[in-house]
């Protein structure tokens, strides 16, 4: 990128904050001044995976939309930490680009490395010796408490994967997930539902061991079924209603027909 285009992304970026600020001003929008912090974290998640979702689908022009919705958030997100606080968007900017070059020593001085294994043990030295971070007392204090379930599992496993706490092959994992899910079905047929809880949770952690140990993000894989399990049903939706009928009047039998309908339009 050269100086001329720098100087257009600023202009860009400075527009863009004038428009949230209008937004958030006295006289601008009731939903946009009625925002927080927190009230926007579901916003950052469906925003995140729509993105998601069109660079997955190799839609340039959603993509492109999809990160300007995103970029909306950060840049309110800053903004209302402004109105509510000490921090200004340059105290965020500045930040992030001082940790940039801080941990990138191997680009902005002289320091050498030779992998990105290098790169990250040089990054944990940093964050240990340089900027003053204590060591955690155990490798799994650095994952969130505040990441989703799914997500925090994956995390917790990659952790401990590094430290060779792992599966040796994918037949171990899968034996594994069978145990559980025989655990849950004896809970189950007991009908102790509290413990059919802990059952299935056990269950999930080793379904998504399996998706960690085959290299597969189950958080992109299950929302990749989550939209192909929506495309099938809606096509199972407007077949029902071409019939002159309600869902509810439908027999499983007839949906299941449609269902087979909207596979085998997906294979064609």
């Amino acid at each position: 990128m050269d100086s001329k285009n720098i100087d257009k992304t600023g202009k860009a970026y400075k527009e863009l904050l004038e428009v949230i600020i209008k937004l958030r001003s006295p006289e601008g929008c009731p939903w946009d001044k009625k925002q927080t912090l927190k009230s926007l974290i579901p916003n950052l998640f469906e925003e995140t995976f729509e993105c998601i979702d069109a660079i997955d689908n190799q839609d340039t022009d959603n993509t492109m939309e999809e990160i300007g919705d995103l970029y909306l958030l950060v840049v309110m997100l800053s903004y209302i930490l402004e109105q509510s606080s000490t921090y200004t968007i340059v105290n965020v900017l500045d930040t992030i680009k001082e940790k940039l070059i801080r941990r990138h020593p191997h680009v902005f001085s002289d320091t050498k490395v030779n992998s990105v294994d290098e790169v990250l043990d040089l990054w944990q030295d940093i964050k240990v010796n340089v900027e003053g971070r204590s060591r955690k007392n155990s490798i799994l204090d650095s994952i969130p408490l505040s990441f989703p379930p799914l997500e925090r599992a994956f995390k917790i496993q990659k952790k401990v994967s590094k430290v060779g706490f792992d599966w040796s092959n994918s037949v171990d994992v899968i034996k594994k997930i069978k145990e559980e899910l025989s655990e849950l079905e004896y809970e189950l047929s007991n009908n102790n539902k509290e413990l059919a809880e802990g059952e299935m949770g056990d269950f999930l952690f080793s379904v998504i061991n399996l998706s960690r140990f085959l290299d597969i993000d189950p958080a992109l894989a299950l929302h990749k079924t989550n939209q192909k399990f929506t495309k099938r049903f809606k096509h199972v939706e407007k077949e029902i209603l071409k019939q002159g009928k309600e869902l509810g009047e439908s027999s499983l039998e007839e949906m299941d027909i449609f269902w087979e309908q909207a596979k085998n339009i997906e294979n064609t």
